[in-house]
């Protein structure tokens, strides 16, 4: 009976959020298996550009640590902010919802600091 009530107001939050918040529990629940490995899921542009490693451009954004308090208040603020944010200011516009998300995440991306790569030394 509470599973059901608790499913029940799973559904009702708006799809992106629901989508966001169920991907990061996953991706947590996964690693926590270990079933990933956190080293597969980090933003390394290196592996990213050169060994085509493109799934490191979204899972940086679905892990967020440990199972622990620290997990459970991240995804309280992400659930509760996207929500907030989905119901109100981006009622009835998903994709530009979804288009804010994709924006700051190429923003957060491409000013990352760039890795130096290790530089061969020569005797």
């Amino acid at each position: 009976m509470a599973l059901q009530g608790l499913a029940a107001e799973f559904l009702q939050v708006p799809a992106v959020t629901r989508a966001y918040t169920a991907a990061c529990v996953l991706t947590t629940a996964a690693v926590q298996l270990e079933l990933l490995s956190p080293f597969h899921l980090y933003f390394n542009p290196h592996l990213v550009f050169r060994k085509f490693q493109v799934w490191r451009l979204v899972t940086n954004f679905l892990f967020f640590g440990p199972l622990g308090f620290s997990f459970f208040f991240n995804m309280l603020f992400v659930f509760r902010y996207c929500r907030m944010l989905e119901e109100g200011s981006f009622r009835g516009r998903t994709a530009d919802f979804v288009f804010m998300f994709l924006f700051g995440g190429v923003l957060m991306t491409i000013s990352f600091p760039r890795a130096q790569e290790p530089q061969a030394t020569t005797p």
